[in-house]
């Protein structure tokens, strides 16, 4: 049975297990850059594998985007 979780606003499905490394992986193509927060609370890169989404999560994953 897949989870429902809100990534950058939008309702997505995931299947169980899936980790917030998994996530970011299929959501962006860098990995470095890259800020994540889940429920409102941002995560180090250290926790992403290690934490599992449940069902309902919301995900913000922002990319760092220099400019002038």
């Amino acid at each position: 049975m897949a989870y429902e979780v809100w990534v950058n606003g939008t309702a997505t499905s995931v299947p169980p297990n899936r980790s917030v490394a998994d996530l970011v992986r299929e959501y962006s193509d860098r990995q470095t850059g890259i800020a994540v927060a889940l429920n409102q609370t941002v995560l180090t890169r250290d926790e992403w594998a290690g934490t599992t989404l449940t069902d309902g999560d919301r995900v913000e994953i922002v990319s760092a985007v220099q400019g002038g």
